[in-house]
């Protein structure tokens, strides 16, 4: 007798240690439980086909006592008020015969669980359905859509266990040990029932809750972890736009509804993050809504468009749909853009500065895809709806600003979110600049922001993101396009060209001090020049403090007004005329960068210093800009401007 009772005080020992071992071990993974305290404190009872309907049922249908949660027959759901997004949910279940219930995952505050989120099956199949029911409809399919791989339940009045992990588009179950369900949701491209949408369109958020449709259902030992989201960061809140900055669009272009960002696809241009980044892991999910569709997303970018061009300097990853051929793709395709450099990790066929997918593994227009894009001091990987398919190195820039591209597609954009990995200091040389403050003043898509005339109309053309003049105003008196706002002091970008065809034309010859060149005997005398026309900038509302456009051998950038006004010092007008020619042939972009600080104008024409601190004496300290009319054609884009204080 006291042999038995030490040998049952050495088993009772061991068993708590045990038991107090796997509770440690719980514990120190993360979990908890997911009723404390036998508690159903912040859990609501309602219909068990629309949980926005209170329970049709007289009674009390779930209780919870010593950890077990029983439901009783009465066709409801349990469920929490807390949303849970990534998580690990352990449990076990134990059905009397005959009995129908679930587990739901991830479903909105109204409809059924089974299609507004997902419900795992728990049924006696054998009796409920008489052993003649879909694969999908069985003990741990997802109901109605993807069925077990295996069948390892065990009967009614028997314990099974379960663990089930949900993160991102992935979900995973476990059952008595036994993986039975690995789904990637983005995959499942097709609604298999009329009554939900496919799984790629369900959320990846929402409640959680217990069905009871029939008999009795029995639960126990309810623990869940909630996944710290591997340390991400959402670039977007689902609300708004806010961290985002519209670089070159009109306001419609990037809107916000149902948690997506919705692109218009015009004008051309980009939207990017308020900040720049380097090395990090960036995921989202994106979606062509008509087939061919084009946009993208740049990395490493510079904060406003390329001279010219509606794009910014950067590393284009291609969101293209239903276009492929031996030298592009819509998989997925990596490369260089304006100026920016990379290694492909491969030979491209046409000796590109490109790389192509090893696979194509994108869905088609109207379906999401998932972009997972790796960057790792200057190097890049790209996976594809769970698999890596492009790589590219030696990126330059290798830190900068995060765009979306809208490029005539409708397209929408979610789940945008950022993994910051460790800075490796690169050189400034390798670094994008910073955002200096500069905003647009043309949208691409109207003459919002410029007074528009009678008698522009069809002459004065937006262009997608060209503002175009034919140079054949129709408007009374004054043909110029005007700013509605008023300026002070101002740094203004604006990219011009000269699309005529040039045709020889003698031009004066002007001096280094603003005079022009005589012969003799006192004639003008003049050059032979490839002239496509005239045009300029004015600003601070006066035609006189103009910076020319035109093709003399002074070049462009010249204060017109002040340099050939007489009246004024030689000091002025020798500060009003180019210290150096910086144009670019007739047909080719120019930028400008002027600054206006005070009664002194500095520009900057592609790069070179031309008027540097011009004084110019009476100009106004505040007024619109207007870009000139001359009756030539002219071409204008990229209008920034960055107001001074």
């Amino acid at each position: 007798m006291r042999t038995m009772n030490i040998r049952f005080s050495a088993c009772l020992a061991v068993s708590l240690i045990l038991a107090w071992a796997v509770t440690a071990s719980g514990a120190d993974a993360g979990f908890k439980p997911l009723f404390p305290g036998d508690s159903l404190e912040g859990w609501l009872v309602s219909d068990w086909s629309d949980i926005a309907v209170a329970q049709k049922v007289a009674g009390t249908p779930w209780r919870i006592e010593n950890g077990v949660l029983y439901g009783l027959n009465k066709r409801t759901w349990l469920y929490s008020q807390k949303e849970y997004a990534n998580f690990t949910l352990k449990l076990e279940t134990m059905l009397t015969r005959g009995s129908n219930g679930g587990i739901g995952l991830r479903f909105a505050p109204s409809g059924d669980p089974a299609y507004t989120g997902m419900e795992i099956q728990v049924v006696d199949h054998d009796v409920y359905y008489g052993g003649n029911s879909n694969p999908n409809q069985r003990t741990g399919s997802v109901y109605d859509e993807i069925a077990p791989s295996k069948d390892v339940v065990k009967p009614a009045g028997q314990w099974n266990s379960w663990e089930i992990t949900c993160r991102g588009k992935n979900v995973v179950i476990v059952l008595n040990g036994e993986k039975i369900i690995d789904v990637d949701m983005d995959k499942e491209t097709k609604a298999r029932q009329q009554k939900g949408p496919a799984l790629s369109e369900r959320p990846v958020k929402g409640r959680i809750g217990f069905q009871n449709l029939n008999g009795n259902i029995t639960l126990r030992n309810l623990m869940i972890k909630e996944l710290d989201d591997e340390g991400f960061t959402p670039l977007f809140n689902g609300k708004d736009l806010s961290g985002w900055v519209n670089v070159s669009c009109a306001p419609e272009t990037w809107t916000v509804a149902d948690g997506m960002i919705i692109c218009s696809g015009i004008p051309t241009g980009v939207m990017r993050t308020e900040r720049m980044y380097e090395n990090y892991i960036l995921e989202l999910e994106w979606r062509h809504m008509k087939p061919n569709g084009n946009s993208g997303l740049f990395v490493h970018s510079y904060p406003i468009t390329a001279p010219g061009q509606p794009f910014t300097k950067s590393i284009e990853v291609q969101i293209l749909d239903g276009r492929n051929t031996d030298n592009y793709t819509s998989h997925g395709d990596v490369f260089a853009i304006h100026g920016a450099t990379m290694k492909p990790d491969k030979p491209h066929p046409g000796g590109w500065m490109r790389s192509l997918p090893s696979e194509r593994r994108c869905n088609p227009a109207g379906q999401w895809n998932r972009y997972r894009i790796e960057s790792r001091d200057g190097n890049l990987a790209l996976a594809v709806n769970g698999k890596v398919v492009t790589r590219a190195s030696e990126t330059n820039p290798r830190k900068g600003y995060i765009c979306l591209e809208s490029e005539g597609g409708l397209v929408h954009f979610r789940n945008i979110r950022i993994r910051e990995l460790p800075s490796s200091n690169p050189p400034a040389d390798m670094v994008a600049p910073k955002a200096e403050g500069f905003r647009n003043l043309y949208n691409g898509l109207d003459l919002r922001g410029f007074k528009n005339k009678p008698g522009h109309e069809g002459h004065w053309q937006a262009k997608d993101w060209i503002l175009d003049y034919d140079g054949k105003s129709e408007a009374e008196g004054d043909k110029n396009l005007w700013t509605e706002e008023e300026f002070g002091d101002f740094v203004l970008i604006v990219d011009w060209r000269q699309p005529r065809e040039p045709r020889e034309e003698d031009v004066p010859l002007v001096l280094p001090d603003g005079s022009e060149a005589r012969d003799e005997n006192g004639s003008e005398k003049t050059v032979s020049v490839k002239d496509a026309g005239d045009s300029g900038i004015y600003i601070r509302g006066s035609s006189k403090s103009q910076i020319n456009i035109w093709n003399w051998p002074i070049g462009s950038g010249e204060i017109w007004g002040y340099r050939t006004d007489m009246n004024m010092s030689p000091q002025v007008r020798r500060a009003a005329t180019p210290l150096v020619k910086a144009d670019n042939p007739p047909g080719r972009w120019n930028r400008f960068e002027i600054t206006a600080v005070g009664d002194k104008v500095t520009v900057v024409l592609n790069g070179k210093t031309v008027i540097k601190e011009a004084q110019l004496p009476g100009i106004p300290m505040k007024g619109p800009i207007a870009l000139q009319h001359h009756g030539d054609p002219i071409q204008f884009a990229n209008i920034y401007i960055k107001e001074l204080k």
